[in-house]
């Protein structure tokens, strides 16, 4: 393995894959590999089987099949000392040298990492699902952050993808609250589902954000694996292999008592007015019905002067007189927050509300959110 490289792009593709290894505390050991092409190839494991690569170009010197594994952490802080300067690494036996102007410096060195080859796995058959880096970048955006707690079951702490050949949904959950993102006329050859773990989602967050907004972006599915090919990175990781949940029997099972319209500003400063005047640790609180008006405030408050707010909606269907459903706050602010729109659909039920944003015209897309309640009365 001898080779040359520019000092600037080793660093920028080393700073890229650091951000995203510091982000999720993950190993900092990365391989590098030379390819006949003018390319160096360098490989980060979360695992044996999940993995990323990147490249860069350099200039061979004497290409020989072999791999060297290094610190990430300790080639950024050398390579930072250099000014933008032709650098030569050599590897000889069980030793990496970088050799520049100012001397030569003999990297450390590890046991090379046990990497499956990523393009071996693609002679099995797969589906190829094709998304501009800015869609998918809003799916992950709009999805992620319902799914908070990592004890959770495995398939649960996951985004669902349900590709059809007219649109496809896209779920997650935490158990108290779930999402369903929907976007309409996708179009694909065939229809496929799978679950991406929270885990590798995140990896693929931080590299959509250096992406440009009309990159495609490839996802191939095969064989229990998934590979996000991006324009300068592949990410390679297994599927949660197990069913997810069959989240449309939630609600056809309920009847809806309360259905109304509200602003949805005027609703979020509400609860954040009440949440700031709270004793309440839990972030707790009620919603009273009374016929068509609306009361938010704080569950067990002492002060009732702060603790309550009456809010003004458009009542769409009520068939019940006197209703108060409980609800974690900062679930509320979390999703109104997260929401474009300027009025909110509510659905109430016997132990759930149902949340979507009000359209001013027709959209190509559609989020179905749902909150477990706290109490019910």
């Amino acid at each position: 393995m001898y080779f040359s490289v520019l000092n600037y792009f080793l660093l920028r593709k080393l700073h890229t894959l650091y951000k995203i290894i510091n982000i999720n505390n993950l190993s900092n050991l990365i391989t590098f590999e030379v390819s006949k092409k003018n390319k160096l190839r360098i490989i980060w494991g979360l695992d044996s089987k999940n993995l990323i690569f990147t490249y860069v170009k350099i200039c061979i010197k004497k290409y020989t099949k072999e791999k060297v594994t290094v610190s990430i952490k300790f080639m950024i802080d050398l390579l930072s000392t250099f000014s933008n300067e032709k650098l030569f690494l050599k590897k000889k036996k069980n030793i990496l040298n970088i050799y520049s102007k100012h001397g030569v410096y003999e990297i450390p060195t590890f046991f090379d990492q046990n990497h499956n080859n990523i393009y071996s796995l693609c002679r099995y058959s797969f589906v190829k699902i094709s998304l501009l880096s800015n869609v998918l970048l809003k799916i992950l955006n709009k999805t992620l952050f319902h799914i908070v707690d990592e004890e959770l079951n495995p398939i649960l702490n996951g985004v669902f993808f349900q590709f059809f050949t007219n649109e496809a949904n896209f779920v997650a959950t935490d158990t108290y609250k779930l999402v369903k993102y929907t976007i309409k006329n996708f179009k694909t050859n065939r229809n496929i589902q799978f679950t991406v773990s929270r885990k590798h989602l995140n990896i693929v967050q931080e590299i959509l954000k250096n992406e440009k907004k009309n990159n495609m972006i490839f996802l191939l599915i095969f064989n229990k694996n998934i590979l996000f090919h991006f324009k300068n990175h592949i990410l390679s990781c297994q599927l949660i292999n197990e069913k997810y949940p069959d989240y449309h029997s939630i609600i056809q099972n309920n009847k809806c008592h309360i259905s109304l319209i509200i602003n949805k500003l005027l609703l979020l400063n509400t609860i954040k007015r009440i949440s700031i005047f709270s004793k309440n640790k839990k972030n707790f609180i009620d919603f009273h019905f009374n016929h068509n008006e609306l009361k938010i405030c704080d569950q067990n408050a002492i002060d009732i002067h702060y603790s309550i707010s009456k809010i003004e909606c458009k009542v769409v269907f009520n068939n019940l007189k006197n209703m108060k459903i409980g609800f974690n706050s900062q679930f509320l602010i979390e999703i109104l927050s997260s929401l474009n729109e300027d009025f909110v659909y509510f659905e109430l039920y016997h132990k759930m509300v149902v949340l979507r944003p009000l359209y001013k015209k027709k959209k190509e897309e559609s989020i179905f959110i749902l909150i477990m309640s706290t109490i019910k009365i």
